[in-house]
């Protein structure tokens, strides 16, 4: 046992104490307790001076000892999801530590030992609800930081230090409607996810409060990053648009509750860069695009009051079109005439009847159609394209190859998302597949493979 280097206890349930003897394992590297009892580490964890990985994910741990400190060679610690409500002060001698993972954890306060973090690149405490106050102003000197998610607490203040993370590629708000305001921005950054209410620095407020009181955002004193390149944010007005930053390649829009009364997009022809675009949980009616020039792929999910979507002609290079959960929608206009389109998935929008005739679009090569329940008959398409279908009642069923056909398409939708998030990576040391693990841009198309 002196030699073992990978111990993975994962899923033992009756698990609930380690040996002290466990310190024995001076070769050990990688140490998995992935759902297991446990509520303490022994103190003899600290001799294990070559370990490199700690996983606690959903395990009942509680606190840490203050030997952990002494795992010089710790780089990656995931406490995602447990009880712990505070990091011992020796946290900060982990001078090797490149990932923090605390998302969904008990954590009440964030240590100031943090700081002392000089090669930590990712820190995640995604949706750690207790989490409340400042973030601290010495966190400022990990500044090997590379991804920041601080986002769904109850966060009220960032130190003004942030924009001294001169390597933050990815940063991550979300909709925390304490945070009093938007700090200057680091200008590595490409990745922001944040709400519209957080820059203007007012409480958050029932939608019909906030459509009066809203301003734009190019009233905002908000520099842009110059190299920012992807935008997750809560907006709850879409005559905020007009000051977005023109190098945007992707923009997902949440939440959007205003009524739209001229196409939501007339403001946005200025980036000239974007090529993906998702609307979640959009609360209108209707939604007109306007000419978005560039523009490869379009995701609307999750928006079940809205009834028609317009305008898809104004998006000449549109090659995707994703419409999911959409449970009010009736008619999608002028997709035949989308002659660009080559993959189109339609899902969960149980109001929908018809189709319109898709026999023009010679690019089309998938069609899949998936719990439309109120869908009458398949649209005439290109003899290039087969439909696939499964959960349309009036249709039948076109057999398992629907089920193959949609995981595929999944994939072939990480894939693409794959090569995007590998344009972050740069000459970054944090992996493409380690951003994609705590990134919030990540599920936006499809996530599950099966109907």
């Amino acid at each position: 046992m002196a030699g073992l280097t990978c111990l993975s206890l994962s899923g033992c349930h009756r698990l609930r104490k380690l040996p002290e003897s466990i310190g024995k394992l001076r070769s050990l590297l990688q140490l998995n307790l992935l759902y297991t009892r446990i509520k303490k580490l022994p103190n003899t964890i600290g001799d294990l001076k070559r370990l490199e990985e700690i996983n606690l994910r959903f395990s009942q741990i509680r606190e840490l000892p203050s030997s952990i400190g002494q795992l010089k060679a710790l780089l990656n610690l995931n406490l995602q999801h447990t009880k712990i409500t505070k990091l011992p002060t020796s946290i900060g001698y982990l001078k090797r530590l490149e990932c923090l993972f605390m998302a969904g954890s008990k954590i009440r306060e964030l240590s100031k030992g943090i700081g002392m973090l000089e090669n930590l690149k990712v820190l995640d405490f995604h949706n750690c609800k207790n989490l409340d106050g400042e973030i601290p102003s010495k966190i400022g000197r990990a500044s090997s930081l590379e991804v920041l998610d601080v986002a769904g607490r109850k966060v009220s203040k960032v130190p003004t230090t942030i924009n001294q993370f001169y390597n933050l590629k990815e940063l991550h708000f979300g909709d925390c409607h304490k945070l009093e305001r938007l700090p200057e921005l680091p200008a590595s950054l490409k990745v922001l996810c944040f709400g519209a209410g957080t820059v203007l620095g007012t409480p958050r407020q029932t939608p019909s409060k906030w459509r009066e009181k809203s301003a734009k955002m190019k009233d905002w004193s908000i520099t842009w990053p110059p190299q920012l390149w992807a935008l997750d944010i809560y907006c709850d007005d879409p005559r905020s648009l007009t000051g977005l930053p023109s190098s945007l390649s992707l923009l997902e829009l949440r939440d959007v509750q205003s009524p739209i009364k001229q196409p939501l997009f007339s403001n946005l022809k200025y980036l000239k860069h974007l090529s993906k675009l998702t609307l979640f949980r959009c609360w209108s009616k209707e939604i007109e695009f306007d000419r978005l020039e560039n523009l490869l792929r379009l995701n609307v999910t999750e928006s079940e009051p809205l009834m028609m979507l317009s305008g898809l002609s104004n998006l000449g290079k549109l090659k995707e079109l994703t419409v999911r959960s959409c449970s009010q929608l009736i008619e999608i206009r002028d997709l035949g005439e989308v002659q660009s389109l080559k993959e189109l998935l339609i899902r969960k929008c149980s109001s929908i009847k018809w189709l319109p005739d898709l026999s023009k679009l010679h690019r089309l090569q998938t069609l899949l159609l998936f719990n439309c329940e109120s869908l009458q008959g398949l649209p005439d398409v290109p003899t290039t394209c087969h439909p696939y279908f499964h959960g349309c009642p009036m249709l039948g069923e076109s057999g398992d190859a629907g089920h193959e056909l949609l995981a595929r398409f999944a994939q072939s939708i990480k894939l693409k998302e794959w090569k995007e998030f590998e344009q972050l990576e740069g000459s970054s040391s944090v992996s493409a597949a380690r951003l994609r693990r705590v990134g919030l841009l990540i599920n936006q198309n499809l996530d599950q493979s099966e109907p």
